[in-house]
């Protein structure tokens, strides 16, 4: 079959060349209109239900919120586990569903959540809800501008920003435009309670007073003889003065103008649920997402012209800048990619120059440019981005796409020195090498399989890895067999029978070489006894290696998170962070700081880890000169902020493949008694403090922070016609205000706030005398409580699958690993003894660490048994796959020695390297065991056998592993992939000796080639 195809192939020429064109055409156009991104994407599978019941304690809020919601969502078959975060009126449930659900199902996965979360909403408390479910939690807004200005309201900033948001969502490929920062306004109406008492006016008089005037109410129509006139009843409120003559009615029947007892002024919600700055300059963000089918690079582009036309027409005062640009980084982080992919691609021609000739390399080169192309064309057509995973895909495969080129190419070269015409030596290297070949490849293509199927977010991000690989490398097989052959005929001339050798491989290098494969097969048991004792030395010298799950990224930018203690006002986050932008600015390395209170932006980056809504809360974007800089920054900072910052929890993180955690080390307690977990906790955090190794240990349920506690009596307050609504409104309205109407500005609904003067510093004295009013009295509010005392609450109660949790963290100081400094703990936090009813279980990293390598096994028996059955397939026998499996372990040796040479940390993307220098292994071995087989059956003795095999695949294995090698030598400089390139260079480098060496040693002990036939 493939014979008649090569055969086909050569006897016509015209469709044989345009095809070849139509190939190159094709990838050319493809490279030009393909999707561009910095990153793979994945799916981000969470969702957020947030609920609010204002007035409610948290401990309140998850008994009579979260655990109802919980519930409900609980029978969701596809789900995984629920976390939930209680605050003071604010219930957080984050909704993690099965790492299997593919993107593609996730939509209707999160239709049957808002059901779930619809169907009980009858089931909470009066006052609660309703709950709002944020499915699309991990979309990348990856263009994010920030309009700042010192000398302009936030009303001012939120205007414009309108403006901006309005003409940017009519450029093409934009999806979604959203604000950050945007201070809601409010109207405060100011009045005195005593003012009020006399008047007999209570709040709820004036909220009656502005529900009438300004609900919008349909007033039907007035019918003539021809037409129909619709009535439109004018009353909204458009301005102050309109509100300051609102009628307000009193129980008596008294009528009152509102402006005659209230002052009026507009101001911003209180307390502020985020805020946003640009070096100290008050800011909001403008995040840009990209339509699932476009160009970031081509939209990014296309938003910078908009912005640069805008910036022209903004009004003085304004500024626009850029916070973070995904277009620029994936076009930065593209070219670095191409470039490398065109060094590899000189590289490996200019080994296979040095091994075969110019010419015969040129040829030979000349396939790898086709399984190129052709690779673009499969991308273009599926949908597949130029991004981090498949550029560096096809760098992997670079070497390997030459292999069968190399292989068939030197069979027909060595054929047609044997003295075979041109086409009758192709068609036979073509029948001899290329279903083993097709084999091999299959192999290299399988060992990458358990990646592809992980159900793990790994898997979904390494999917295009798996399959530019696997596409790349079936089609370098394809045009070996079809390209690679045609120029042979074209372009290769046959030797004359002058030039003909009368024995190959002849020479001093040649017989050198057998002399030493006879010193092999002589001492084969010694050979396979060192290859053992190097492999459990490697064994050993693994533990010396410090391993990373997902690498660190090489960028400019890095954030720095602070928390303060729970319970601080958003006021003093705010002040705090803006000494920090002040003492980062001071660093002339540092181009740009741009800062978030209250809660983290926009997702704008997808590995990006979401916080808040907190008061204490706030987060440091930091843009450097250059990445270089930025690490030195990065380690400067984390010595110096926390001395800064002595009374805050300073994190300085870099920007990571995978999101980073709250915590890098995570002991969770999951139980019933906040009181057993906190003392279980404690003694998990005193274990971490005296580790030296860690850093920051604490409670993640934070400090216990002080509240208020007026005990309402109702004999008391009874007796005075005072309600509980009353004295919380009372309350209420010293510091946040109590809503009482709205007010219609154009598009939106601005909150008509009622607040009391509360002029003097808060002690408890003033607040037993605030005055609490019903109508017709009012009473200090000690007349209506038992008591008023200060208490102590958690600001923050956290639930596991609905039972109250609670972790022990910490983080890891510069210079040690996750991995190292929890194995250091590990046994002495595990012999804490639990109360009956309480688990235990490692959180964060290490859970999502175990997750993944279990994901990664897990598929691995599938990928064994495809490589027995091909290896069985293409040998008839099982001796020769047993001696490839023997062989495969032993490339430990080689990864091991790269690591340690280098630095590099072990981590996912090193297996997936180790996966693929599997699969390499297995090609060389298959060709050499495939040579031994030919010599057999032409009746050559297993000893000889065994050294004119290796001595005549000597040339192209050693082409096929230097062109592997170089090619990812330039992935040696990249930060991301560095420890998968060492893995590939040491590890086939020592591979290849492996396969020159102890396979011809391993087939002697297989095969019993006594001393005495030697």
């Amino acid at each position: 079959m493939v014979r008649d195809i090569t055969k086909f192939f050569l006897k016509n020429k015209s469709l044989s060349w345009l095809l070849m064109a139509l190939v190159l055409i094709g990838g050319s156009v493809a490279y030009v209109n393909m999707g561009k991104l910095e990153d793979a994407p994945f799916t981000i599978k969470q969702a957020v239900v947030t609920t609010s019941y204002p007035g409610a304690s948290p401990m309140e809020v998850q008994k009579q919120v979260t655990d109802i919601l919980e519930e409900s969502i609980q029978s969701l078959g596809e789900l995984y586990y629920l976390k939930t975060d209680n605050r003071a009126g604010l219930s957080k449930i984050t909704v993690y569903v099965k790492k299997e659900i593919r993107a593609d199902e996730m939509q209707q996965l999160w239709d049957k959540l808002r059901r779930k979360v619809s169907d009980v909403q009858s089931k909470l408390p009066a006052g609660a809800g309703p709950s709002v479910v944020n499915d699309d939690f991990g979309d990348v807004l990856g263009v994010f501008y920030g309009l700042s200005s010192d000398c302009h309201t936030y009303r001012e900033l939120e205007e414009q920003a309108e403006i901006i948001k309005n003409e940017l969502l009519d450029v093409k490929d934009v999806a979604k435009v959203e604000l950050f920062g945007v201070q809601n306004r409010t109207i405060e109406v100011t009045i005195n309670p005593t003012l009020l008492s006399k008047s007999g006016l209570t709040v709820h008089d004036i909220i009656s007073a502005f529900d009438k005037q300004n609900k919008i109410v349909d007033a039907g129509a007035i019918e003539t003889d021809t037409h129909r006139l619709r009535v439109e009843a004018v009353g909204s409120f458009f301005s102050m003065e309109e509100m300051e003559n609102l009628t307000v009615v009193s129980k008596d029947g008294t009528y009152f103008r509102l402006g005659e007892i209230a002052t009026f002024s507009e101001s911003y919600v209180h307390p502020a649920r985020s805020k946003m700055a640009i070096n100290n300059i008050p800011a909001v963000g403008i995040a840009i997402s990209t339509v699932s089918d476009g160009n970031v690079v081509e939209m990014s582009e296309l938003v910078k012209e908009t912005i640069c036309h805008l910036k022209d027409r903004l009004p003085e005062g304004f500024y626009l800048e850029s916070i973070y640009d995904q277009g620029y980084e994936s076009a930065v982080a593209n070219d670095g990619f191409v470039m490398n992919l065109i060094i590899s691609v000189l590289t490996v021609i200019a080994v296979l120059l040095f091994f075969i000739g110019f010419k015969n390399g040129f040829l030979i080169g000349s396939g790898l440019i086709f399984s190129i192309f052709g690779t673009l064309v499969y991308m273009n057509a599926t949908g597949i981005a130029l991004q981090r995973m498949s550029l560096a895909a096809i760098i992997i495969a670079m070497g390997m796409l030459v292999d069968n080129a190399i292989v068939v190419y030197d069979s027909a070269l060595v054929n047609m020195q044997k003295g075979m015409r041109k086409r009758n030596a192709i068609l036979a290297a073509v029948s001899t090498t290329s279903m083993p070949l097709l084999g091999a490849t299959l192999i290299a293509v399988l060992t990458f399989l358990p990646v592809y199927l992980s159900p793990h977010i790994t898997g979904e991000l390494l999917s295009s890895l798996f399959i530019v690989i696997a596409v790349s490398l079936l089609l370098s097989w394809v045009f070996a067999v079809t390209q690679n052959v045609f120029f042979v005929q074209e372009f290769v001339r046959r030797p004359r029978p002058d030039e003909l050798k009368g024995e190959l491989f002849q020479g001093r290098i040649y017989t050198l070489f057998r002399k030493l494969l006879a010193a092999t097969i002589r001492k084969k048991y010694r050979v396979v006894g060192c290859m053992v004792v190097l492999l459990a030395l490697s064994v050993w010298g693994f533990r010396f290696i410090p391993q990373q799950f997902m690498p660190l990224l090489n960028k400019q930018y890095f954030s720095v998170d602070m928390w303060l203690a729970e319970g601080v006002r958003i006021e003093e986050t705010e002040k705090q962070v803006t000494e920090m932008v002040a003492y980062l600015k001071q660093n002339a390395e540092v181009k740009q700081v741009s800062s978030f209170v209250g809660q983290t932006p926009p997702r704008f980056y997808l590995a990006n880890a979401a916080y808040g809504p907190q008061s204490n809360y706030a987060q440091c974007l930091v843009e450097a000169e250059t990445p270089e800089r930025a690490r030195a920054l990065q380690k400067m900072l984390n010595e110096t902020l926390p001395l800064k910052f002595p009374d805050a929890l300073i994190r300085v993180n870099r920007f990571e493949l995978n999101s980073i955690p709250q915590a890098l080390i995570e002991a969770r307690f999951c139980g019933d008694d906040p009181a057993v977990l906190d003392s279980l906790t404690q003694i998990a955090v005193g274990i971490m403090r005296n580790n030296p190794k860690a850093l920051n240990p604490r409670n993640e349920w934070g400090n216990m922070a002080m509240n208020v506690q007026a005990e309402y009596d109702p004999v008391k307050a009874g007796k005075l016609n005072i309600g509980r609504s009353d004295m919380m409104m009372a309350v209420k309205s010293l510091c946040d205000g109590v809503s009482v109407g709205v007010y219609r500005d154009e598009n939106k609904k601005v909150p008509v706030l009622l607040r009391t003067p509360f002029e003097e510093d808060f002690s408890q004295k003033s607040l037993e005398d605030l005055q609490v009013w019903n109508g017709t009295r009012s009473a200090p509010l000690a007349q209506l409580t038992d008591d008023i005392e200060l208490g102590w609450e958690y600001p923050l109660v956290r639930t596991y699958n609905r039972q109250l949790s609670m972790a022990a963290q910490c983080d890891v100081k510069p210079g040690h690993t996750m991995s190292e400094v929890l194995n250091e703990m590990k046994a002495e936090v595990e012999q804490i003894q639990l109360p009956e009813g309480y688990t235990f279980f490692w959180d964060s990293q290490y859970k999502d660490l175990k997750e993944a390598m279990e994901a990664l096994t897990k598929y691995f028996p599938l990928a064994i048994v495809f490589l027995i059955i091909i290896l069985v397939a293409l040998f008839g026998n099982f001796r020769q796959p047993a001696i490839i499996f023997l062989i495969l372990p032993l490339s430990l040796i080689g990864m091991v020695l790269g690591l340690l040479c280098t630095g590099f940390e072990f981590g996912f993307f090193c297996m997936a390297g180790w996966l693929g220098l599997l699969g390499m292994i297995i090609k060389n071995v298959i060709v050499l065991l495939d040579e031994v087989n030919i010599q057999r059956s032409m009746g050559v003795d297993p000893y000889h056998a065994i050294i004119e095999a290796t001595v005549s695949r000597t040339r192209p294995v050693l082409m096929a592993a230097l062109t592997t090698v170089f090619g990812s030598i330039p992935l040696l400089f990249d930060v991301v992939f560095g420890g998968m390139a060492a893995t590939i260079v040491f590890g086939l480098s020592f591979a290849t000796l492996l396969t020159l060496f102890v396979t011809p040693a391993l087939y002697a002990i297989f095969y019993q080639v006594k001393k005495e036939n030697i």
